[in-house]
């Protein structure tokens, strides 16, 4: 049953449209994740992420009726984006990059194998700060954990698919001045960066509002920003960059060079 106390309605209406489409008896459970689950969901800009558990290892029909469910959900709700994967209840409790390639659904694109994105974030957050809104509780799941596990995956983000980032900033940092560049590069490297530092995951804009108080002055600028794009500030509406839209490109670059390097064994 869903908490609408603790789920935007929007997602909620995601949710039981899913459900009501899936193919009966192959959806056993249904939980979400990432910032729904932390209290932060930003409509517009959020994900709502989900883990679905299945009776079963699916079947050709099975794999029809789910991508028919995702179009369902696309139709009336093409303004969401109903992202996860389809796994069997018991794979909860194995590191997740050990498991076999599952259903997945990512910006309401189907596939019918698929490497779970972000595996090992998405089962501690799950773990964690996961709602359940059909099935048993996330008590019950006996979901794998690992600190350790958690924090090599980070700091391996960081210096991969982030220092790729920061390398390309450095090159173009007009690259880095759209409002939406800066917001996702900016609070997308601090929430990782605060995860190594405080050992606790975060939310983007929590992220950020810890960046205020950790990082140097010279970044607050940059940090302020993309907390007002996150937060739905208009564009231009009380931007700091209004008339200069070039530094925000190289504040952009900078903040995320500096926490690649922080976070990273090349960091401090």
């Amino acid at each position: 049953m869903i908490e609408l106390s603790v789920v935007p309605p929007q997602a909620a209406a995601v949710c039981a449209t899913f459900l009501e489409q899936a193919p009966p008896g192959l959806v056993t459970g249904l939980h979400l994740r990432g910032g729904i689950g932390f209290g932060e969901w930003v409509p517009g800009q959020s994900d709502v992420d989900f883990v679905a558990t299945l009776s079963r290892r699916p079947t050709g029909d099975d794999l029809a009726g789910l991508r028919a469910a995702h179009e369902k959900v696309a139709a009336a709700h093409p303004e969401e984006h109903f992202d996860g994967p389809h796994v069997l209840a018991p794979d909860l409790a194995l590191d997740p990059r050990t498991i076999p390639d599952v259903p997945c659904v990512m910006h309401q694109r189907f596939e019918d194998e698929s490497p779970v994105h972000d595996s090992v974030v998405a089962w501690h957050e799950l773990a964690r700060h996961g709602i359940t809104v059909a099935g048993p509780p996330i008590a019950d799941l006996a979901i794998w954990t690992s600190d350790e596990a958690l924090t090599r995956f980070t700091r391996d983000n960081l210096d991969t698919y982030w220092r790729r980032n920061a390398e390309a900033l450095e090159a173009m940092p007009h690259e880095g001045e759209p409002e939406e560049a800066c917001c996702y590069c900016v609070l997308g490297v601090a929430r990782l960066h605060h995860l190594l530092v405080t050992g606790e995951m975060t939310t983007k804009s929590a992220a950020g509002r810890w960046g205020l108080t950790y990082y140097p002055e010279r970044f607050h600028r940059v940090l302020r920003e993309a907390l007002q794009v996150r937060e739905g500030i208009p564009e231009g509406g009380g931007s700091e960059y209004l008339d200069d839209r070039a530094a925000r490109g190289r504040d952009t670059a900078d903040f995320t060079a500096y926490v690649v390097e922080q976070g990273t064994v090349r960091g401090t």
